[in-house]
Parts: structure tokens; sequence; C-alpha cells
């Protein structure tokens, strides 16, 4: 008997119930907050640019970007200039030896 005693106790204690009111100008409060935070194109900006994704991709972009330009000054680099061959060209074909004075050709 003491465990329905207890049971109507519980339900009974329901019966006071009233609906839950919001505090005054919760409404207001709410939009006014809102308003507030509204993002302006600085923030909107800032916060596009703090992102890990975007950072790391801009990140990649110019290590790829230097990469490049160091690979294609190496290849340049590694090239031989074309002006001082005419003259290294006569050298050969003439079998000149500048430290012999008696051979010319």
């Amino acid at each position: 008997m003491e465990k329905r005693y207890h049971i109507e106790e519980i339900l009974n204690s329901l019966d006071g119930i009233q609906r839950a009111e919001p505090q005054p100008f919760l409404f207001t409060r709410i939009m006014g907050r809102m308003r507030k935070e509204e993002k302006t194109a600085d923030q909107v900006i800032y916060r596009l640019i703090t992102r890990p994704a975007l950072a790391l991709a801009i990140g990649c972009f110019f290590i790829g970007l230097n990469t490049y330009f160091i690979v294609d000054r190496l290849e340049n680099s590694n090239q031989v200039s074309d002006n001082n061959q005419p003259l290294a060209a006569e050298y050969v074909q003439h079998n000149i030896n500048p430290y012999e004075p008696n051979e010319i050709p």
C-alpha cells in the first residue's frame, strides 16, 4: 500500500503545473543580440582567411609555385651559352696550340 501511495503522490504533484511563460521582452532581446552579431564584410573575410583548410591550400600553392620557379631556374642555368662556342670550334678544327708559336696551319 505504501508503494501505491507513493505513486499517487507523484502523479498528484503534477496537478499544479502551469504553462511556462517567457520573461518580458525576451523576443526583443534575442532580436537585438542577433542584429548585434551581424557580420561586416571585414569579419567575413577574416573568418574565411583563418580557416585551416584555406590556409593550407594557399600554403601548398605558394610552395608549389616556388618549386616550379626553382626547378625552371636550375634547368636554365645548366644550359651552356652559345656565345663562346664559335671561338672554341675554331680551335678544335685547326688544331692550333697557342703554346707553340711555330705551328701555323
